[in-house]
């Protein structure tokens, strides 16, 4: 796993008060818009009986995860001295607040992209394999949205037993693994980088290119009925396909420079590419960037998904305007027919 807060700059200064009110200032402004993007789409597809897809379930999956993560992000950074000359939260609490910030921190980002491989293996099945697709039944979804969260909960263990306060130069720090030595630090965060960063964006350059293969060949129809169902079909998935790879790129580019520090970190010990005396980097790669993605993804979904966007209108129909919009909104859920044609695409 590539998350931990371990960084050892030797030579630091008093921060100015700006560079402090500027980071803690974008550090809460991202957390609490992270946090209340993703609860929407939580909540609109709770709402919307047309968003029940197999791809949307894994895409909340994600968003619970980014929930979770979101929560902690603040609070984790408050522990630290990065940028206060004491932090906001010490004491027992702080201790507290640093395993279980660190933990869910890394249960968050192994949920996501698991999460992120199975949606494009769900649809790798549903373009390519179309035939197979019966066998991702609502059954076999829910083992694997639930296996997702036993791996991560398992695999992050490490974080909240070996998180620790730790003081660094006068600077307060939550750090985890540093009673670890080098060796079994360098295996665990390289291993995690493979398994985590590195299979996953392999995996889903192969799997997206075998589709956007199939959705660029042409079959012919003898009937002009099953031609504008296949070209209404086709384009479902290419937008399908467009969200998901937005979705895909956004995770892998704000998670990239903290995976790139750390390794580099690991493998190259003594190597500095500066002094960061006010540790703007460890703000920046390990609260800001990775948050970012969680911020990302619901504007990406409710900017190029029409149904989640109309799922989102309906939903603040229905809290502005009162029941009655919500029972008229009920009359319009699909019927089983419907659903099961929705649960195809």
């Amino acid at each position: 796993m590539n998350n931990s807060s371990s960084y050892g700059f030797e030579h630091l200064s008093e921060c100015s008060s700006l560079d402090s009110t500027i980071l803690t200032s974008t550090i809460s402004i991202v957390s609490i818009v992270a946090f209340f993007g993703n609860t929407l789409v939580i909540l609109t597809f709770l709402r919307s009986p047309t968003l029940k897809t197999s791809t949307n379930y894994f895409i909340v999956n994600m968003a619970i995860s980014d929930l979770l993560s979101s929560s902690t992000n603040w609070p984790l950074y408050a522990t630290e001295g990065v940028q206060y000359s004491k932090p906001a939260i010490d004491g027992s609490t702080a201790v507290f607040v640093c395993k279980l910030g660190l933990y869910f921190r890394a249960v968050s980002q192994a949920v996501s992209v698991q999460s992120l491989l199975l949606i494009v293996v769900d649809r790798y099945i549903a373009i390519v394999l179309p035939f197979k697709s019966i066998l991702v039944t609502a059954r076999l979804r829910t083992a694997l949205q639930l296996f997702t969260w036993v791996f991560a909960l398992s695999i992050a263990s490490p974080y909240a037993s070996s998180s620790q306060i730790i003081q660094e130069n006068h600077q307060t720090f939550c750090r985890s693994f540093a009673s670890w030595g080098k060796k079994e630090q360098f295996i665990f965060y390289v291993g995690g980088f493979a398994i985590f960063y590195c299979a996953p964006l392999i995996s889903t350059i192969i799997l997206y290119s075998r589709i956007m293969k199939c959705l660029r060949q042409t079959r012919p129809v003898e009937a002009e009925e099953e031609e504008r169902i296949r070209m209404r079909n086709m384009q479902q998935n290419k937008t399908v396909m467009k969200v998901f790879v937005w979705i895909v790129s956004a995770f892998f580019i704000c998670w990239t420079p903290l995976c790139v520090e750390i390794v580099l970190q690991k493998l190259f010990p003594s190597s500095r590419f500066t002094q960061d005396s006010c540790l703007i980097f460890v703000s920046l790669f390990f609260y800001i960037f990775p948050s970012l993605s969680t911020i990302v993804n619901p504007i990406i979904l409710f900017a190029y998904s029409s149904r989640f966007s109309t799922a989102l209108r309906n939903l603040f129909a229905c809290l502005t305007c009162g029941p009655c919009l919500c029972c008229r909104d009920r009359r319009n859920v699909p019927n089983e027919q419907q659903l099961a044609r929705i649960q195809a695409m």
